[in-house]
């Protein structure tokens, strides 16, 4: 059984638009971690405070939190750290000063986290696929070339 052509496109529309989202979040992150430390001590320590912090960051979310870690966190703590460090940021950004990034970085951040919930609680409703369907909407897709692990196709149709 498919979805109606509207709930499908309107689903990977929000998930197109939330991956954007969650992608200059962790962007500003580094940046507004990095600021709040230059900002906060004189220099170089402010300097090397930021850039320390940021590293931090980078490593925490490499191990932890990007899409292809090793040890990502499960559902739903990797949305909720997500959604702490942002918030961190957003708060440093006003600590410094700059409350109308600080602003619009929390808004932001407590959007693509409803969002994410949201859509997960969207695709946990929807139907699961007849036998055969997958596969043929894998072939529209020309997802069945690639040999991925995560395929719902038998071995031998993983290329």
């Amino acid at each position: 059984m498919q979805l109606p052509v509207e709930s499908t496109s309107t689903t990977r529309t929000l998930t197109a638009v939330n991956s954007v989202i969650a992608f200059l979040l962790e962007v500003a992150m580094l940046v507004a971690i990095f600021f709040w430390g230059f900002r906060s001590l004189a220099a170089p320590w402010g300097v090397l405070i930021g850039i320390v912090a940021a590293a931090v960051i980078v490593v925490f979310w490499s191990y932890l939190m990007a899409p292809k870690a090793k040890y990502r966190l499960s559902w739903p703590t990797q949305p909720i750290v997500a959604l702490l460090l942002f918030l961190l940021a957003g708060l440093g950004l006003l600590l410094v000063k700059l409350p109308i990034p600080g602003i619009i970085m929390i808004v932001l951040a407590l959007l693509n986290t409803a969002l994410s919930f949201y859509l997960r609680h969207r695709s946990a409703g929807q139907p699961k696929t007849q036998p055969g369907e997958a596969e043929a909407e894998h072939k529209i897709n020309g997802d069945i070339e690639g040999g991925d692990e995560s395929s719902p196709l038998p071995p031998e149709h993983n290329g």
